[in-house]
């Protein structure tokens, strides 16, 4: 953070109106007293073309059977997945934005380290360790080994499997049923043998699975922040966009600012500019 707690607590301060602290805390409640009795009577002339305001009822994790989802080892978990039933992920885990888990039939188990990619969605299915589950890809009723890729849009009907190491193309077809061997890439509609994975695809897939889980921590943060928090680090940024070298050579005292974290950093610290591998 660019300021400390206390520097922020004198900035403040110095913000305040001028006059007693009580009498503008008297104003303010007198003045959302009186918003708040002219909504109603707004409301009540209106009558029933009235647009009445409510707080949306969360649908992240969503209990069904008497069953409800399990995602205390979750790296992220976006506030606009739905996790419905009995659905548990593993130790790094992640279900990224618009991604839907859903045990109707059966459970739903997400592997250490495995992602579910953005509006995916996965029925019935139990996946693996360290398994890549791409955007828009749809699995039902499917078993996904370890260290295994289902690429982006992908579908994986009832009964098939995909075995360790191995990987589905990017919009490829697994008909009901079916079954990929270990170590195979198969893509295609209907998918078929494409050519054999090395053990260098399959440590790419798994250092892929975990730089995945350690930028779901980044979003894990930012995503559940409070809108206070974030509209005060809002201002943090702001404040350190202001603060040009120029300006800084200005100041008679160095005021011992510290930079506000980039993206950019976190990704060097990851090593991910030397990450090359692109999953299949």
């Amino acid at each position: 953070m660019s300021v400390t707690p206390l520097q922020r607590q004198a900035l403040a301060w110095a913000a305040r109106p001028p006059g007693p602290p009580a009498f503008w805390y008297a104003v303010g409640s007198t003045l959302r007293t009186f918003g708040a009795s002219l909504d109603a009577m707004g409301v009540g002339i209106m009558a029933d073309t009235a647009t009445v305001e409510k707080l949306p009822i969360p649908t992240t994790a969503v209990k069904l059977g008497g069953k409800a989802p399990s995602v205390a080892g979750a790296s992220f978990v976006a506030p606009s997945a739905n996790l419905v039933g009995a659905v548990t992920l593993g130790e790094g885990a992640s279900a990224w934005y618009g991604s839907m888990l859903k045990a109707s039939a059966s459970t739903v188990e997400i592997g250490e380290l495995s992602t579910v990619g953005d509006r995916a969605l996965v029925v019935d299915s139990i996946v693996g360790k360290c398994v890549n589950i791409g955007a828009g890809a749809i699995v039902t009723g499917a078993k996904l080994a370890d260290e295994c890729s289902v690429g982006m849009g992908c579908k994986v009907g009832k009964g098939a499997s995909v075995g360790s190491g191995a990987a589905l193309a990017a919009g490829a077809v697994l008909p009901a049923g079916a079954s990929v061997p270990a170590g195979q890439l198969w893509g295609g509609i209907p998918a078929k043998y494409v050519a054999d994975l090395g053990p260098d695809a399959t440590a790419g897939m798994v250092r892929t699975c975990e730089v995945t889980a350690e930028l779901a921590k980044i979003h894990m943060d930012e995503a559940w922040k409070d809108l206070a928090v974030v509209e005060q680090e809002h201002g943090d940024y702001k404040r350190q966009k202001s603060r040009t070298v120029e300006r800084m050579e200005t100041m008679r005292d160095d005021p011992k600012w510290i930079p506000m974290p980039s993206l950019g950093e976190h990704l060097s610290k990851m090593g991910l500019h030397s990450n090359t591998f692109v999953p299949p």
